[in-house]
């Protein structure tokens, strides 16, 4: 069967397609919720603790990494249950406008009550026990949570069982405080603007309310910048962790591909979906990438300040320059971060300009496989375009904001079914072939680019190379380059090859130790 590549990429081009970067936030205010945040289970021990206990214990763990609050509930300075009363709290606060959560987990505080018991009882699970994390809502939780993937056709959709990420957290002690709001679908309903899904609405910065929160783990990277979850997991497919990282200030990972497990992930394209860690320190992140893996690698352990010392990293300034408005000021604080921590940087001047395209494949996973999950969740919808006119049957409760990646797709997958002859039903072979063909196009871009500048590390801005490292199934990480004079947070992204995070996550610590470029946002 040939190859559909270069006729769907005419296809998008015919039809407008043109991925957006990160832009202000205009527009009208956020709606009401679909489902509102319920605090009617920690309501009674919210007002037993009081608000000066609360914001003692505030004060005390704002500055804390995960390491140091393990060492507070070592000391009884403060238990697991008054550490996720404080994050409630925080949620209860904020949250109505901020839109960093969907749900919140009734269970959070027995959660929390039973962790104190363990720690009393001398067992500790690791460190996270006791620790509140948000988790991302395309990540199957069982009842009493819903998997909504942000989604009114979700809305009240519970999966039979966990994700094996959340398994993970739940053997290692964490204290699950709710799902964390996504860009709807992941991504691949409207890109009008990132950030926002019909249940919760759309998630706002906590630098400022007009700045992009980008996508789609935008919950996550809220949430942990603002200090409503110590840590929260999030998904990539394509630029979703680092991206919203970078906006808001935190450092998010995307692991190497298959490092993570995909089980229970509502999926948009299998070939590279990946959960990942959002922190706001890179220790927290490794911490977090330790319990979440499927490996027994203690990647904490291999943080080190001088680990850049002499390495030959590659800065990507060409391309940074082609496609950041504001790239002298941030490439500045990069080269002196890269300077301080002693690596050996050198320019490159690749643009990747031939990299393959990646969108219709975004589109054939939503028909693929984004579609067959909501069919198996009792979804009323088979294909993209019955999910199209699902949506548009009540536009201002289930699409307020548009839906214009769904409306590109159905046309572009009505196209290559005329062009290739392929049923609606036989497409998923088209879709294997065109994403491991990508796959291994970008993966042959990356090697090269390593291999001929002889080069252990790349340096990025942000996600602007998110299509590469992500399909490729690429480790990168994104760290805090502080804020520009107009107060918006931005972040270096580093780019290792696959098997390397250890490696990857020692590299982004010591940026970060030379640095410590990272501003919290102001909030009271």
């Amino acid at each position: 069967m040939r190859s559909i590549l270069p006729f769907v990429l005419l296809a998008c081009l015919l039809a407008g397609c043109e991925r957006s970067a990160p832009v202000p936030v205009a527009g009208p205010p956020n709606l009401p919720r679909l489902r509102e945040l319920d605090f009617s289970p920690f309501a009674e021990s919210l007002d037993g603790i009081g608000s000066r206990r609360l914001a003692k214990i505030d004060r005390l763990v704002a500055p804390m990494t995960i390491p140091a609050v393990q060492e507070a509930l070592v000391k009884g300075e403060l238990s697991s249950e008054e550490l996720t009363l404080c994050f409630l709290d925080r949620i209860r606060r904020h949250d109505e406008t901020l839109r960093s959560y969907l749900e919140l987990n009734p269970r959070a505080l027995d959660e929390a009550r039973e962790a104190d018991r363990l720690r009393a009882a001398g067992e500790v699970k690791g460190p996270l026990h006791g620790i509140p994390l948000s988790i991302k809502d395309n990540l199957a939780t069982a009842a009493p949570m819903h998997t909504t993937a942000g989604a009114e056709i979700l809305l009240d959709h519970i999966a039979p069982a966990d994700a094996k990420v959340v398994q993970h957290l739940r053997e290692a002690g964490a204290v699950i405080l709710g799902k964390a709001s996504l860009s709807e679908l992941a991504g691949s309903l409207t890109t009008e603007p990132p950030g926002y899904n019909a249940i919760s609405g759309l998630g706002v910065n906590p630098y400022r309310a007009n700045l992009p929160v980008s996508g789609s783990s935008s919950g996550s990277a809220i949430a942990t910048s603002a200090r409503l979850a110590m840590v929260s997991v999030g998904t990539e497919t394509s630029g979703s962790l680092l991206s919203p990282g970078a906006s808001n200030g935190v450092v998010a990972m995307k692991p190497s591909h298959g490092l993570v497990s995909g089980e229970g992930i509502v999926p948009l394209i299998r070939f590279q979906d990946s959960a990942g860690p959002i922190a706001r320190t890179v220790t927290d992140a490794a911490i977090l990438l330790g319990a979440i893996d499927e490996t027994e690698t203690d990647y904490a352990a291999s943080l080190d300040a001088k680990a850049l010392e002499g390495i030959a990293v590659g800065v990507l300034r060409k391309a940074i320059l082609d496609e950041e408005t504001n790239a002298a000021f941030w490439l500045t604080r990069i080269d002196e971060g890269l300077a301080r921590a002693g690596a050996k940087a050198k320019d490159l001047d690749e643009t990747f300009a031939e990299k393959p395209e990646l969108l219709p494949v975004i589109f054939l996973g939503l028909s693929c496989d984004t579609l067959p999950y909501l069919t198996a969740a009792g979804a009323p919808v088979k294909t993209v375009a019955e999910l199209q006119a699902y949506n548009e049957a009540d536009p201002a409760r289930r699409i307020p904001r548009g839906q214009n990646m769904v409306d590109l797709a159905v046309r572009v997958l009505g196209a290559i079914r005329e062009d290739t002859g392929v049923t609606e039903g036989g497409m998923d072979q088209l879709y294997e072939e065109a994403a491991l063909h990508v796959r291994e196009g970008m993966a042959a871009i990356l090697a090269r680019t390593f291999a001929e500048n002889e080069v252990d590390l790349l340096v990025s801005l942000a996600n602007q190379h998110s299509m590469l490292y992500a399909t490729a199934g690429y480790p990168a990480i994104t760290v805090p380059l502080g804020l520009d004079e107009t107060g918006a947070p931005n972040g270096v992204t580093l780019i290792a090859r696959p098997g390397e995070d250890a490696k990857l996550l020692a590299y982004a610590y010591a940026f970060e130790q030379a640095t410590v470029y990272r501003v919290e946002p102001e909030m009271d």
